[in-house]
């Protein structure tokens, strides 16, 4: 596990200084792309800032409790059943008593500070897939959706989609139902009932969007946003605007004009178009260099994991990572509709935020109870060799 990484010595020493160089880019850039509208709403321009610090020390203290507890601790039954039991009462606690904003009612107010329950679904169903599907490889089958853990795994994440799409939000539903799809296919499920999957989820999907107008008009806009460009189309207009102003080198940090009450939601679901505006083409290029190098070392530790659960602990913690980064990157730039993915360490979001930070160190546990058992059979092996080297002496002895 202690092989090098590029310039680094091992994979996890690459995750760190990633992860900083993404954060301190995030506070930069959430400080840039905030400033007009948190002094217009708050007076104060560090406001949105201030709250990414304090969210990103309590990420970085779940770094380190994660990685102390261990992932097979994480895993056992018992934690299970209480954070998913914990998981439904928070989100039936927004249905009840959730905040509203933008006509959608998904956060709990904690004083000054918001929870959005449904970013954590989307870890109990990692950390269900894991514990669940890992026992059932390990013994040597294959994954069914019909039968048995498959079937209760299944049934427990539609629950959770269902429960997060009535708030409504219909995307974060989705990604809920594709981590536990991409998990399946990991795990070796039958291609027939991954076609099943795909024929109903598509069927499903097509029927959501058409009997909610917005919808379709989402969809419709995607392939033309000027189409409505003051309306339902203004959002994407205005990211790609912003995209396109800031050509190769960009207009210089602090001078993009994107969040001067032009593009909605500068700071968090579009807070890509304004790095792109005030860094250009090169900024963008290196940010999703440092993103590439980041799941690269995902997909080391997942290589180099011996235990099934430990294995797919990583690749799902890795799909929510990277997944929803790709996914926010092409929303931005048009090539996916809008569906309200944040951008890791990029975009404001304080559930997002611990979310991912969580995510890091569940594959960062992964990857230290790796080390761990190399440790202790290079130690077996060394104590095996310092035995048969007593033996051999002993007889010569004699």
């Amino acid at each position: 596990m202690d092989s090098r990484f590029f310039i680094w010595d091992n994979p996890k020493h690459a995750i760190f200084c990633l992860v900083a160089i993404l954060m301190g880019i995030g506070c930069i850039n959430v400080f840039s792309a905030s400033y007009v509208s948190a002094v217009d709403m708050f007076g104060n321009g560090f406001y949105y800032l201030e709250r990414y610090g304090i969210w990103a020390v309590v990420g970085v203290f779940c770094i380190f409790l994660i990685r102390k507890i261990g992932y097979r601790r994480l895993l056992s039954r018992r934690f299970l059943n209480i954070v998913y039991i914990a998981a439904v009462v928070l989100l039936i606690l927004v249905d009840v008593f959730g905040a509203t904003a933008n006509g959608a009612q998904r956060w709990l107010r904690l004083g000054p500070l918001s929870l959005q329950p449904s970013e954590f679904a989307k870890l109990v169903v990692i950390l269900l897939t894991a514990r669940n599907f890992g026992m059932v490889i390990k013994k040597k089958r294959k994954v069914s959706l019909m039968r048995g853990t498959g079937l209760l795994v299944a049934l427990q994440t539609l629950f959770f989609a269902f429960l997060v799409y009535k708030q409504p939000d219909m995307g974060t539903s989705a990604i809920i139902i594709g981590i536990m799809f991409m998990q399946c296919i990991i795990a070796g499920t039958s291609w027939l009932q991954i076609g099943g999957i795909i024929g109903l989820a598509s069927a499903a999907s097509a029927l959501f969007i058409a009997i909610v107008p917005y919808r379709m008009e989402r969809i419709r806009v995607w392939f033309n946003p000027w189409l409505d460009e003051v309306d339902s189309g203004y959002q994407m207009v205005q990211s790609l605007l912003a995209i396109g102003s800031g050509g190769i080198s960009g207009t210089t940090w602090g001078q993009g004009t994107g969040k001067f009450f032009y593009l909605p939601e500068p700071h968090t679901d579009f807070a890509f178009a304004i790095f792109c505006q005030e860094n250009g083409l090169i900024g963008a290029l290196f940010l999703m260099v440092l993103f590439i190098v980041l799941g690269w070392a995902f997909l080391r530790i997942a290589n180099n994991t011996g235990d099934e659960r430990g294995f797919l602990l990583v690749t799902g913690a890795s799909l929510l990572v990277m997944g929803q980064s790709v996914a926010n990157m092409g929303m931005v730039c048009g090539l996916l509709p809008v569906i309200g993915v944040p951008l890791a360490f990029i975009s404001y979001g304080g559930s997002s935020m611990l979310v991912t930070m969580t995510a890091i160190g569940l594959i960062l546990s992964v990857y230290d109870d790796e080390e761990k058992q190399a440790g202790l059979a290079r130690e077996e092996t060394e104590e095996l060799r310092r035995s048969r080297f007593r033996m051999v002496g002993g007889r010569r002895g004699l």
